[in-house]
């Protein structure tokens, strides 16, 4: 990975932007091989020092979580490169193309909004607090799923943060599978139906962080998502996989059962799928000198205790220059949500080059 950036100014009107050129071996006649990313470029002009208008493509995050962030309302955390560190590997994705302002309303209170032509619109309000060592953001947006949430975070004593970034959104996001059970019907036939689109779901993260002496971060949260597939919907997913997968052993119906599996699969394409998570992340930006960083990460199912464990290892070859090692490997059992997704050990090796 390349990795280039710029920023100019000329009077009032400053134009910054980023981009990676991405680079990897690959099977010919699969995935391109070469790949240019523009993350960001947008112009920005000063209307005056407090008061701010921009156009382009740009990165707009609020909240504070880490494992699921429920106010990084345009981001698929699927999308999210977790080979790289948590500054990284958000701000190295493309952005979104949009118009939009920014206004500081005194020393504490800062008021954004902007529009995408992906009939996306948010506004937010951020205030300071300093005498309760205290940041407090409420947002509402419109688009897809519309809806409203709120972000606080606390410094507790000189060395603990405590969080939280709560969403409302109407509308589910993911089908209902359900067996059909019409007479007649062969086994493992399902129906995939719209959820509730006009219902309200919560999506939650709780968290806190402690940095020790040494340097080290640790971060532990609780995910909540109303979204999430209820112990009951698994189920019927659990058996309709089990009946399809019996019949694709003993060759019955074609290629019915392996249609319906395929099928399936595409219905759980999704970074959560159930309601109930934990994240732990230990962080190291220095563990052996200044030039080799580490962190650990467990993504973690609190309903059928599969989940993710990742490891990473980054060390600076120069001062433009990074090479790293990751790692990660699935625990589950075979229908737990991590026991049906691929590739239960992966592991990864990357170079980045910074102009």
């Amino acid at each position: 990975t390349a990795v280039t950036g710029l920023q100019g100014w000329n009077g009032p009107v400053t134009v910054s932007g980023a981009g990676r050129l991405f680079a990897r071996t690959a099977p010919r006649g699969s995935r391109r091989a070469m790949r240019l990313h523009l993350d960001e470029l947008h112009a920005e002009y000063a209307i005056a020092p407090e008061h701010f208008v921009y156009a382009g493509r740009r990165h707009i995050v609020h909240g504070r979580s880490l494992g699921v962030n429920p106010l990084d309302v345009a981001l698929d955390p699927g999308e999210l490169d977790r080979s790289k560190d948590t500054n990284r590997r958000r701000s190295e994705i493309e952005g979104q193309d949009m118009v939009g302002f920014e206004s500081l309303l005194g020393d504490r209170f800062t008021l954004t909004g902007y529009w995408t032509p992906r009939e996306r619109a948010l506004m937010a309000g951020a205030v300071t607090l300093p005498e309760w060592k205290s940041d407090l953001t409420a947002l509402v947006f419109d688009d897809r799923r519309p809806g409203a949430g709120v972000s606080f975070s606390r410094t507790l004593g000189d060395a603990l943060l405590g969080y939280a970034d709560v969403a409302v959104r109407r509308g589910r996001d993911r089908m209902v599978v359900r067996a059909d059970r019409r007479p007649g019907t062969r086994p493992g036939t399902f129906l995939a139906e719209d959820g509730n689109r006009s219902g309200l779901f919560v999506q939650s993260t709780v968290g806190a962080g402690v940095t020790l002496d040494s340097g080290a971060t640790v971060n532990l949260e609780y995910h909540f998502d109303a979204n999430g597939y209820s112990s009951r919907e698994w189920d019927e997913i659990a058996g309709l996989i089990v009946d399809n997968d019996e019949a694709r052993m003993d060759e019955r119906f074609g290629e019915l059962a392996t249609g319906n599996l395929l099928r399936l699969g595409t219905r759980l394409e999704r970074f959560t799928l159930r309601r109930h998570y934990g994240f732990l992340r230990m962080q190291h930006p220095e563990l052996a000198g200044d030039s080799l960083a580490a962190e650990m990460a467990v993504f973690h199912n609190l309903v059928d205790h599969s989940g993710s464990l990742g490891l990473r290892l980054e060390h600076e070859l120069g001062p433009n220059l990074l090479l790293g090692v990751e790692a990660r490997h699935l625990y589950a059992d075979d229908l737990d949500e991590y026991g049906l997704r691929t590739g239960k050990m992966s592991g990864s090796v990357h170079v980045t080059v910074y102009f």
